[in-house]
């Protein structure tokens, strides 16, 4: 009976981990852009099921660049009040906008 609890408790970990796909996607990623009207750069910091959004821009005006300006959000992955992520190999989308992984 002890050998039996025993190899349930090795084995269910074991089957979750292959049946979520086992890839962690811990991890930096990053997105770039620019128009008319400002200079802007996204990067996301997975760790842990934590997801962390810095946001640096500048904004253009009459053709001059304005001092940075930036911002930080964080939430759960998977949170029901968090953004949706669509996690995708060495890439993240966030809307509608694609994060390429760097490290």
């Amino acid at each position: 009976m002890k050998k039996l609890l025993i190899g349930c408790l090795v084995s269910f970990p074991a089957t979750l981990f292959v049946a979520c796909g086992g890839r962690s996607h811990n991890g930096t990623y990053v997105a770039n852009w620019k128009n008319e009207y400002s200079v802007a750069g996204d990067t996301i910091i997975i760790k842990e099921n934590v997801a962390t959004k810095r946001t640096s821009y500048r904004k253009i005006r009459k053709g001059q660049l304005k001092p940075k300006e930036w911002s930080v959000k964080r939430w759960i992955l998977n949170d029901p009040n968090g953004p949706i992520i669509e996690l995708g190999d060495h890439q993240i989308v966030l809307g509608s906008t694609i994060y390429k992984q760097v490290k």
